[in-house]
């Protein structure tokens, strides 16, 4: 979104205010399906426990298949030459066109529409993303780091936006950089942060499990 020739400012801020809606909808999922419980004091159920086993599964599967991309997807960490964008890639680009840094498609309502829906999906809704957030509102009463895992999760969004606003020119160079550091190193840290997130939430499962 900030990498935009001439509308990174718009862009930025649209999209950071679709992933910050995301976002928290999916913390609220995750709180809509967490048991009231009595502060400080833990209640064994069934429920209790599937949830957080549950959340601590899908954390799990997908801390090891972060993990597996990174030890086999060797091709994927090189750089690649620059080709033409693949049929469906283009249509895509044609029907989301502030993904396109050379858009010059009208602003209107749909293309407002769509850059907020990309926020959207890709921050609170996106698997990788959401399981996270959902885990946090489950964890809000039980845990008090609720505005710095906010902060962390819009981070990725925060930044561009202030560098949209303030430093413009400066996007599409910082999209270079993230992007190959991303590559580089974003499937191991990620990978330990969805293993690490499971073991807790297995630990908290089995401390709920009715005996």
């Amino acid at each position: 979104m900030a990498a935009h020739k001439t509308r990174a400012r718009l862009n930025s801020v649209v999209f950071f205010l679709g992933s910050a809606i995301g976002l928290f909808l999916a913390i609220g999922l995750g709180l809509w399906i967490t048991p009231t419980t009595t502060p400080g004091v833990e209640h064994a159920s069934w429920l209790r426990f599937a949830v957080r086993a549950g959340l601590g599964s899908a954390l799990l599967y997908l801390g090891i298949f972060r993990a597996w991309q990174f030890f086999t997807g060797k091709d994927d960490r090189v750089p690649k030459a620059k080709t033409p964008p693949p049929p469906w890639k283009a249509k895509l680009l044609s029907l989301l066109p502030s993904l396109n840094s050379e858009s010059n498609f009208p602003i209107n309502a749909y293309y407002l529409g769509s850059t907020f829906l990309i926020g959207l999906f890709t921050t609170g809704l996106h698997p990788k993303t959401s399981i996270l957030a959902i885990t946090m509102g489950h964890q809000i009463t039980l845990a008090s780091g609720f505005a710095l895992f906010s902060v962390l999760a819009l981070l990725p969004v925060a930044f561009p936006l202030f560098l949209a606003l303030f430093h413009p020119q400066a996007g599409p160079r910082m999209k270079e950089k993230c992007t190959a550091l991303l590559e580089k190193h974003g499937r191991w840290v990620a990978s330990i942060i969805c293993i690490v997130f499971a073991l807790l939430l297995w630990h908290d499962a089995f401390k709920v499990m009715p005996r």
